[in-house]
C-alpha cells in the first residue's frame, strides 16, 4: 500500500482515516492552488490547470470537506482522478450547516455576507463522478444543488481566464437545513479563511461541543466527554435526527442568495445519511 501524505491526510491509521478524526479534523487541509487527484493522491499544479485539461466536466465548488484530497480520496476511492482549482466565492461566507453527518462533523455550507472573499476550490467531475457526488451529499434530502450567478464565483488570475471553459455556471452544494444562528447569526468556519468576513469564528470541535450542550440537561456530574458523544452520534441515525431535530430551532435560511437551486434528483441519498 502506498503511504499516505499526512499533510493531505492527517488522523489515518492503516490508511484510513479514524472515526474521532473524521469528525473532528473537518473539513480537513486542502491545497490554496490548483491540483490534479490522480490514482487518489493529489498532484500539485504551481503553474495551474489548463482549460484544456477542464473540457466536457462540470464544474463543482467545493465549500466543505470537498476541498480536500482526503475527501475527494474517499468519495471517489483509490483511483480517484480528476482535477482541481483554485477559486474565489465573492460575497458568501463559509458558515455551520444545521445539520449533522452521518460521521459526526457539523458541515459547512454558505451563507451571504457582502464584502466576504474566500478562496475554495471547484472539482471538474464527469458524469459519472457527478452522479456519485450527488448521492454523497444527499442530494434533495441534506444538500440542495445550485448553481451560482454570474460573477459569485471568479478563477483567479489565468493566462487563459477569457477560455468559455471558465465563463460556464458553477455549480455547488448548499444545505437545505439552514445554518445554525447561536445569538441569531451565522458562524464561521474558522478553518476556512476569509476577507471581509463580518461573522464569529470558531473550529469544527468548539462547534460540536456547542451542539452536544444543545441536548437536554444532563444529570449533575454528567461530564460526558466529546469524543464519546460523537461515537454515540457516528453509531445512530435516530440520535442524530434528534440533535438536528433541536438545530431546526436557531436555525437560519438565507435571503438574496447568489445561486439558484436546481432541480436535481440523486440516484441513492439515502445511503449517506
Amino acid at each position: 500500500m502506498t503511504a499516505l501524505p499526512s499533510e493531505w491526510f492527517p488522523g489515518h491509521e492503516d490508511g484510513v482515516i479514524t472515526p474521532l478524526a473524521q469528525a473532528m479534523l473537518y473539513p480537513y487541509p486542502a491545497p490554496q492552488g490548483d491540483f490534479f487527484m490522480v490514482d487518489g493522491l493529489p498532484r500539485l499544479a504551481p503553474d495551474g490547470i489548463s482549460a484544456d485539461a477542464l473540457r466536457g466536466r462540470v464544474p463543482v465548488l467545493s465549500v466543505g470537506s470537498n476541498r480536500a484530497p482526503l475527501q475527494l480520496r474517499r468519495k471517489f476511492g483509490p483511483g480517484a482522478s480528476l482535477p482541481v482549482t483554485a477559486a474565489i466565492l465573492h460575497d458568501v461566507d463559509i458558515v455551520f450547516a444545521a445539520s449533522l453527518s452521518y460521521y459526526g462533523a457539523v458541515p459547512a455550507t454558505g451563507f451571504p455576507s457582502q464584502g466576504a472573499r474566500v478562496a475554495l476550490n471547484i472539482a471538474w467531475l464527469d458524469a459519472d463522478q457527478l452522479s456519485h457526488m450527488h448521492d454523497t451529499e444527499a442530494l434533495g434530502i441534506a444538500y440542495d444543488f445550485i448553481r451560482y450567478h454570474p460573477g459569485a464565483v471568479s478563477h483567479g488570475d489565468r493566462p487563459d481566464a477569457d477560455d468559455p471553459v471558465f465563463g460556464q455556471p458553477v455549480h455547488g452544494y448548499e444545505s437545505r437545513a439552514g445554518v445554525l444562528g447561536f445569538d441569531g447569526k451565522p458562524m464561521a468556519h474558522a478553518a476556512i479563511k476569509a476577507e471581509g468576513r463580518v461573522f464569529p469564528a470558531i473550529d469544527e470541535p468548539s462547534m460540536l461541543s456547542r451542539v452536544q450542550a444543545m441536548g437536554q440537561p444532563l444529570p449533575e456530574g454528567d461530564d460526558t466527554p466529546l469524543e464519546d458523544w460523537i461515537t454515540a452520534m457516528q453509531a445512530s441515525r435516530s440520535a442524530r435526527d434528534e440533535v438536528m431535530h433541536r438545530m431546526e430551532a436557531i436555525a437560519l435560511q438565507p435571503q438574496s442568495m447568489p445561486w439558484d437551486i436546481l432541480d436535481t434528483e440523486a440516484g441513492n441519498p439515502e445511503a449517506y445519511l
